[in-house]
């Protein structure tokens, strides 16, 4: 009930005058990451639908969004994207003024989007597996990248340039921003060892919709959140786990922005509003069982969930997290580079 009298009451302001029309906005986001109750709820009250186009890694998502002519009205991205594309005028800059809801958001999380994007999700990147395969659980990265021969190609990584190398850097004692040629070779040649052992350098979400992957995967990398969707699939219901290795990870921020040349900015800066009301986001995020950063929101959801380290980990896993920075140009070819010359080794073998 008090969920439901602060949408009411976000609602108004917003939805009073807004006429319905027959519109559409295009949202360029990860599959299954948002409630679709959600999205029934804003059509009833603007008749504005949702498009959702899915990528699977940032590196899509980045070529998607740099066609000026993809027509896209939304994106959720991260929050080195997000100035980037910002300062090249891909994205609209945010306000309070034209994004009223922003004063919801907690700073750490608002600093980090910057001025052209607010605050979605946040979350850690880790190991997820199948506790009817695997025993005893992964604690460890190299447990990952040096698995137990009984998982020899039941394992999924990722396709994405920088998230690859965070398990092989880590382990190596090094910053997951390093550009070093030293520390990048070192990241390198673990996983080339642990090339043999991988099944697939497809995303797992995205590898579970294939009937012949979907069953042979056992372990992955992937994102905190990802084991709500596994546990969903009838491949192994419920038997899915995540765990953030005990050396440490990535601390990502997923960041939602509107594009500056969209043909709706009015709707989707309405729509982000509505997504930010601290109502909305509580739902989102119960239903997808991911963190908010929205402080307000964060009230709204049930003690068992807000105290769920795999949802919420602790202050003391978050402090031995790091945060992505901005790379140079030449940082990104080089892990442009090692990204394909891996996956060239792997079908080599």
């Amino acid at each position: 009930m008090k969920m439901r009298a602060l949408a009411c009451a976000a609602a108004v302001a917003l939805f009073v005058c807004t006429p319905c029309r027959a519109e559409t906005l295009k949202l360029l986001i990860w599959d299954d990451y948002i409630d679709p109750a959600l999205l029934e709820q804003w059509k009833a009250k603007t008749g504005i639908d949702i498009q959702q186009i899915y990528f699977d890694s940032g590196d899509k998502r980045d070529e998607i969004l740099a066609n000026p002519d993809t027509g896209v009205d939304l994106v959720v991205i991260g929050q080195v994207g997000a100035a980037q594309f910002g300062q090249r005028g891909i994205l609209e800059p945010l306000t309070d003024d034209n994004l009223p809801a922003l004063k919801t958001e907690q700073p750490r999380w608002r600093t980090q989007c910057g001025r052209y994007s607010v605050p979605y999700f946040w979350g850690t990147l880790g190991i997820v597996y199948r506790t009817d395969k695997v025993d005893p659980a992964p604690t460890s990265w190299n447990d990952l990248l040096s698995p137990a021969p009984a998982l020899a190609g039941h394992v999924a990584m990722l396709g994405d340039r920088n998230d690859i190398l965070v398990p092989p850097l880590i382990l190596e004692g090094k910053s997951i921003n390093a550009s070093d040629t030293a520390s990048l070779k070192g990241a390198f040649g673990r996983l080339q060892g642990q090339s043999k052992a991988v099944l697939t350098y497809d995303y797992v979400l995205t590898s579970l919709k294939d009937p012949k992957l979907a069953p042979q995967i056992y372990m992955a990398l992937a994102y905190s959140g990802d084991q709500k969707t596994l546990n969903a699939d009838p491949t192994a219901p419920g038997a899915w786990r995540y765990v953030l290795p005990k050396e440490g990870s990535l601390l990502w921020i997923d960041c939602l922005s509107v594009v500056a040349k969209s043909a709706h900015k009015q709707a989707a800066l309405q729509f982000l509003d509505y997504l930010s009301q601290p109502a909305s986001a509580a739902q989102n995020a119960l239903a997808l069982r991911q963190p908010t950063p929205n402080a307000a929101a964060m009230a709204l959801l049930p003690e068992e969930m807000r105290t769920n380290p795999e949802i919420f980990p602790s202050d003391a896993a978050v402090a031995n997290s790091q945060f992505y920075e901005a790379p140079s140009a030449e940082a990104v070819q080089t892990r442009k580079r090692i990204m394909s010359s891996l996956v060239n080794f792997h079908d080599a073998q």
